[in-house]
């Protein structure tokens, strides 16, 4: 009796993908096909370190990856509850197995989507290089229906790379996934202010859902100005200013003009720097 040779090449793509994120990551996926919840893998990226004469490997960021035989668009309407409560970096990895190398996709754009569009209808993931996306954007849509979003290539895996070659490699993932758990909190947190890029180049999304938090999200803001103008005051008096900490007092005391939801953290901790700031001026 022959076997179907297409199940067994999806195999061997998992497991070229797996050598190849190995080399990087620490790397566990599904067991069974009951546990196939839309990722192939879970990954913790490493540093190797030597210590005492030994090279230890220290976990550094984790992702989710599935693993693709072909750069086509991937149809994704199936996981958009899976995407929507995922809260960790989503990349898709694409498997040459001719020569033998994974390239890695980010789905860095899915809270910044979801964030301005909402909860899609339809979901099309589409991986391109990075100048298409500079010149078409991020996604397509509109909200609450069919969106498309374009994942840009960050990397590629090769079976032949060497120790610094994956070290930068390793380096170039761990700086992005850290800037897409920056901006998957910034979503859950209801804050939608998103870091795009390592140079500080920020998007901040308005919308239905944020105007309901921004000014809640000021209060705590503002609080945390106190507390860091009150250490400031005990621990470097050298280093406050008594201007600065009027001009933020003068935000306060109109806040309370215009506002009845003054949250108590913010209101004990201006009470204790005016206080302060009363003995010293």
């Amino acid at each position: 009796m022959g076997y179907l040779a297409v199940p067994r090449k999806g195999w061997e793509n998992e497991h070229l993908a797996t050598f190849l994120l190995s080399r990087i990551a620490f790397v566990s996926h599904p067991v069974t096909v009951a546990d196939d919840v839309g990722s192939d893998f879970f990954c913790a990226l490493f540093e190797p370190r030597k210590q005492k004469g030994k090279e230890m490997l220290f976990p550094l960021n984790s992702f989710a990856i599935q693993v693709k035989s072909s750069l086509a668009d991937v149809p994704a309407t199936n996981k958009i509850e899976y995407f929507w409560r995922l809260e960790l970096p989503f990349f898709i990895g694409v498997v040459d197995r001719c020569r033998l190398c994974l390239s890695v996709y980010s789905g860095e754009y899915l809270p910044i989507m979801f964030s301005h569009l909402g909860r899609p209808t339809k979901l099309t993931l589409c991986p391109v290089p990075q100048a298409k996306l500079k010149g078409s954007g991020p996604y397509d849509g509109r909200p609450r229906g069919p969106c498309r979003l374009r994942l840009p290539f960050v990397v590629r895996l090769v079976a032949t790379d060497d120790p610094n070659t994956l070290r930068n490699e390793v380096r170039q993932l761990t700086q992005l996934c850290s800037r897409m758990h920056g901006n998957i909190s910034t979503w859950k947190l209801d804050e939608y202010i998103f870091k795009l890029d390592s140079a500080g180049q920020v998007k901040i999304m308005a919308g239905e859902r944020s105007a309901q938090t921004f000014r809640h999200n000021l209060y705590l803001r503002l609080a945390e100005v106190f507390y860091n103008l009150e250490w400031l005051l005990r621990n470097r008096p050298h280093e406050f200013s008594v201007p600065e900490f009027e001009m933020y007092d003068r935000l306060y005391r109109d806040l309370l003009e215009i506002a009845n939801d003054i949250p108590v953290p913010l209101r004990e901790v201006h009470e204790r720097m005016r206080e302060l700031v009363d003995k010293i001026t």
